[in-house]
Parts: structure tokens; sequence; C-alpha cells
């Protein structure tokens, strides 16, 4: 189904009581963003770290329900309620309206119904043409809206992102974990395979789950990718490229040897069961 359009009014409204505290927009979304993904982890050393920014008398003197900490939980909650009424990237709908996006960094989230379309016209490979499971993969996936449309299509498949702002980064590790797909994204510029941080989002009956990985987790990642490629790359003959550009005039799918690098490694790194 098409993503309609996505009304997040109450969603900002909550938030906005945490601003007008003296709090920032953006520290005030960070924040939340990393209360879910911490809550989520259950790492609570660093959960009630930024709740310890929420402590002041604006943030306190309020009745139960109102304080700071408590409409973050309301956030939350309102979040869970409008991704099950509209299936759609209802936190990167946030982002936007909240006006946390960047025109100095070309930072300029996929409209919803151009996901689909995208989607639509993707060509699929057919499981007999591959030696395990699919993979989708975006390597500036922002909030991972490309990632969940491909989600609702393929939800066997594992799902690979990849973004260089640390905060879309985390909005996109939470996505992959509330839409319940097997995922890694990785904190880091994919031109320059550059991994800072990284997630593993897991699918299960019982909904998804995230964890982060740690630094040498990173690293064999960053390592199983760019080997991959490495090796393939080795065994692409010139030949080869000349009848994929021959195949693609014709109309048909182009093999995966005709990928930018860090498609490539991505693609074949994970192109098995887990």
């Amino acid at each position: 189904m098409a993503s309609p359009h996505v009304d997040v009014d109450d969603l900002i409204a909550t938030l906005e009581q945490i601003r007008k505290r003296g709090h920032s927009a953006h520290s005030v979304f960070r924040d939340w963003v990393e209360l879910m993904l911490y809550a989520l982890q259950r790492r609570d050393e660093p959960y009630l770290e930024i709740l310890e920014d929420y402590r002041e008398r604006a943030d306190l003197d309020q009745p139960e329900g109102q304080r700071s900490p408590d409409l973050f939980a309301t956030a939350f909650g309102q979040l869970q309620e409008r991704m099950a009424e509209t299936d759609a990237d209802v936190l990167g709908a946030v982002y936007e309206e909240y006006g946390m996006s960047s025109d100095a960094f070309g930072q300029h989230f996929t409209p919803h119904p151009v996901c689909e379309m995208m989607a639509g016209i993707s060509g699929i490979v057919d499981d007999s043409e591959t030696d395990g499971r699919q993979t989708v993969l975006d390597p500036a996936c922002g909030s991972g809206r490309m990632l969940l449309v491909g989600g609702r299509r393929h939800p066997e498949a594992l799902f690979v992102g990849q973004d260089k702002d640390p905060l879309c980064a985390k909005m996109a590790a939470l996505n992959c974990c509330f839409f319940n797909l097997d995922a890694y994204i990785v904190q880091g510029d994919s031109l320059t395979i550059d991994y800072q941080r990284a997630w593993q989002t897991t699918h299960s009956p019982m909904g998804g789950s995230v964890r982060e990985l740690d630094e040498d987790e990173t690293e064999d990642l960053r390592d199983s990718l760019t080997g991959a490629f490495e090796n393939t790359a080795e065994e692409v003959a010139p030949d080869d490229a000349g009848q994929d550009s021959e195949r693609q005039k014709e109309g048909e799918s182009v093999s995966v040897s005709t990928l930018s690098g860090g498609e490539q490694a991505s693609l074949l790194a994970f192109d098995r069961d887990q």
C-alpha cells in the first residue's frame, strides 16, 4: 500500500512542550531519539545521563505525566501509534516537520510516494539466481525510509543502510527495529568506507530488536564489506562489463559487478543467510 500523508502535529506538540522549558529543538529531538534507542537496548547508564539535562525546575515542577521525562515517553507512544496507523516513516516525518533537515548539507529525505514508486520499478532478482537471501542497500539512507518500503515488499531480505549524519543513522536503526527488519545500519561516509558506529537490528516473531556493535564488531563488519568487494573485483573481466552494457541496452537487469565499490561490497558481503 502507498504511504499516506503523515500527520505528526500531535507528536510535535508534545516535543514543543519540552522545548519551551528552555531547551533547543535540536537537543530535544536528538535526546528523544537517543532515549528511545537506549531504552530498546536496555542501556540504563547513557539513558539516565540524558535525563540529567531535564532535571531543572522548569522540567520537574510539573504535574505527574507532564514532566519532561514523561513527555518523552508520551511522544514514544504517539510515534508507535502513528506508525501502526500509517505503516510509514513517522520518525523521519517528525524530523522534517520539526525543522531538523538542513539545506546547507543538502539534506532532504525522499518523499514517501517517490520511495514507493522507486521500490515498485526496481528490478527483482529471482531467488533461483542468487546463492542466498536478497540484500537491499541504501548508501545514504537518511532515516531509512527506502529500507522500510523495501521491507514491506521483501520482509525476508537483509537491509544495509549507511549515513554520515549521526542522528540520521540512529533514526534508521530505530526504524529498522520498529519495522522488525534484519538490518545493519552504519554511521559513516559510504564514499570513503568510513565506519564510526554500527547497529544491528534483528527480526523475530515477537518484534524487532536492536543492538550497537562494539568497536571490534564494527571493524569486522567494515572488513567483511571491503574484503568482499576486493575479492569480487578481481574476478570481473573487461568482457563481463561489456556484456553487462549490452544487456542493459536490451532492457535486462545488470549484474552486481557493475555497481560502485561501496554498493558491490555491501551486497556481496551480506548476500547470504545470517
